[in-house]
């Protein structure tokens, strides 16, 4: 099936110093061997895949808004990306032995000290199959400008990123300077003082020299949510696997039980754990289709959300949105929180955002027509 990309431009950066490219890969890795491949775009606005080749000068790929804002016919895409750069092209972009096929894309750093920490650059994520196109504008590892989509199919439509009508761009980076360090340590800058991203929390702690955000930032809650637990009971509900109820052991772990299942045991994301928190990996990761997975997805996303307890017995998932973000031992995630108070909906601010959700991230579509990136207004 077609589908026609249409780019648009509200950013207030000039068309002209915005480059683009789209890349992906041409077949699904679960079924073939695919290779990286870019959208080429020809002279009557139709786009094909072309392979990566080693070395190539990926400079000569990109294109500017002014030049290529709409095409016809996305090609099916696996891991796609349209990549956007503001003001110039990123100083990393490169195809490199690995990965597959022999070759990997090398996309642009945006930690500290990297080559590319003080270019502007926003993404967003894609799987084109056909019959059905998956997207969202994920903001997972840092935010630096405001872009939404809209999918629109033969007989519905869905958007992501959009954000409030009262805010900006401008309101998420004076949010997060308004909390003080050390979460104001997770504003970038370039060398002329302008804003570039606010780094997600799960990059800040992995930082040194210097350290943007401590690991230990977590510990003292979740000490007090353990403690609670070796006397009171978490009682996890999960979607698929029902409902598993789980106490803390003399050895520091959680673990769950449910009648004729073996236990699912979590150890504990501390001390010095908070990557794992932000991140949901290590202590947290989540298998999928596991009893395990679902109850580390949820009690990720109770822990960033600082709505575990530490008092008495508990449920989760716990989807009072009010209750979100208060500030519990010294903590929260003050990034997601800040973020989720300038958008509007389906937006992820650490990777399991989308327990409680009611309207997920992830866009959908079947049968897709359209598909239009909006880089919306900073101001």
């Amino acid at each position: 099936m077609s589908i026609q990309v249409n780019i648009t431009n509200n950013s207030g950066t000039s068309s002209s110093d915005v480059y683009w490219i789209c890349f992906g890969l041409d077949s699904d890795p679960a079924t073939s061997s695919p290779n990286w491949s870019y959208v080429d775009v020809d002279s009557n606005g139709n786009a094909s895949l072309q392979k990566f080749t080693k070395g190539q000068d990926c400079s000569k790929l990109f294109k500017t808004v002014d030049e290529l804002s709409a095409f016809n016919n996305l090609p099916p895409m696996w891991s796609g990306q349209f990549l956007f750069s503001f003001n110039q092209l990123p100083n990393v972009f490169n195809i490199v032995s690995g990965g597959q096929n022999g070759l990997g894309v090398q996309t642009p750093p945006f930690t500290p000290g990297t080559a590319d920490a003080d270019t502007l650059f926003v993404v967003v994520e894609f799987t084109n199959i056909g019959t059905e196109l998956y997207a969202d504008c994920t903001i997972v590892d840092y935010f630096s400008a405001p872009v939404s989509i809209e999918v629109i199919g033969k007989t519905d439509s869905k958007t992501n990123g959009i954000m409030k009508s009262t805010s900006s761009r401008d309101a998420i980076f004076d949010g997060i300077t308004a909390l003080g360090s050390p979460w104001s340590n997770l504003i970038m800058k370039d060398g002329s003082g302008n804003n570039i991203r606010v780094l997600g929390p799960q990059h800040a702690v992995q930082t040194t020299n210097p350290n943007l955000l401590s690991s230990t930032i977590y510990d003292a809650y979740v000490d007090a949510c353990w403690k609670n637990f070796k006397s009171n009971t978490l009682t996890i509900n999960c979607p698929t696997f029902g409902t598993y109820t789980g106490t803390v052991n003399s050895s520091d772990e959680l673990v769950f039980s449910q009648t004729d299942q073996p236990d699912v045991t979590i150890q504990k994301p501390g001390p010095g754990k908070a990557y794992d928190i932000f991140g949901c990996v290590g202590t947290l990761a989540a298998p999928n289709n596991t009893p395990l997975g679902e109850i580390a997805a949820i009690l990720g996303a109770a822990l960033n959300r600082t709505i575990l307890s530490s008092n008495g017995n508990d449920t989760q998932p716990n989807c009072t949105t009010s209750d979100f973000y208060t500030v519990q031992n010294g903590v929260t995630n003050e990034y997601a929180n800040i973020v989720h108070q300038n958008y509007k909906s389906g937006i992820y601010a650490f990777p399991f955002d989308d327990v409680c959700s009611k309207d997920s991230p992830l866009i959908d579509i079947t049968n897709p027509t359209n598909f239009n990136i909006t880089l919306s207004d900073w101001s």
